[in-house]
């Protein structure tokens, strides 16, 4: 099944809602900050990123290179529970992130995959540091409230 340019808005309606941008984007033909809609066959100025998660732009060099892209296909097809089973490719990443992206004065990394089990495990450390606080206080274990908003959501 082919669907074409023109028919992706129509297509995607049928079963979700589809109230993003109106273009197609082109996952082969942009590069960098040049996005490229198929729907009206143009280049466009890429000022979103994506809400920044794409923030070297689409198909960076080193992104797009073969070697990359052969090692991201061999763990993409797999995704093991990291916290309980270790791979090699694990140990690499971390041992290059800790190298690069780590500030000196951390000595721990807490992976989460997914934004449910971040606020979850947020709120557990949140909860842990209150409590700490009301021990060094005196007042026992007690406080889990951390904050609360009334009608905020």
């Amino acid at each position: 099944m082919v669907i074409q340019p023109k028919d992706v808005h129509k297509t995607l309606s049928k079963y979700m809602l589809v109230d993003g941008f109106d273009l197609v984007l082109d996952l082969k033909k942009s590069k960098g900050c040049r996005v490229y809609d198929s729907r009206s066959e143009r280049y466009m100025l890429d000022c979103f990123s994506f809400f920044a998660s794409a923030p070297l732009g689409i198909n960076h060099p080193e992104l797009t290179a073969p070697g990359f892209l052969k090692k991201l296909a061999e763990v993409a097809v797999n995704k093991p529970t990291n916290s309980d089973v270790y791979t090699v490719e694990l140990a690499e990443f971390v041992e290059a992130f800790a190298k690069h992206a780590m500030p000196e004065h951390f000595k721990y990394l807490f992976f989460i995959s997914g934004g449910a089990l971040a606020v979850e495990n947020g709120l557990k450390t949140a909860f842990d540091w209150k409590i700490r606080k009301n021990l060094e206080k005196g007042k026992g274990e007690s406080g889990t409230q951390v904050i609360h908003f009334k009608e905020a959501f």
